[in-house]
């Protein structure tokens, strides 16, 4: 797994939402999606609910978590 890709997952995962990561990695929210995107075509699972509200883990993103 990709350093970046991991930082980006754990960042979301800390601020609930693809914006604030982008924000507090300093990256576009694009690079973030991407990323995201990238990791989870890597472990074919869906790690991420995005909705209006932020992004909340899948069981699959809490099994990555741990």
């Amino acid at each position: 797994m990709d350093i970046n890709r991991a930082r980006t997952f754990l960042e979301i995962v800390h601020s609930g939402s693809f914006l604030k990561a982008a924000d507090r990695l300093h990256v576009t929210q694009t690079t973030v999606s991407a990323r995201i995107r990238t990791l989870e075509e890597e472990l074919g699972r869906q790690l991420f609910i995005r909705n209006r509200n932020g992004a909340q883990l899948t069981p699959a993103g809490r099994e990555l978590e741990r």
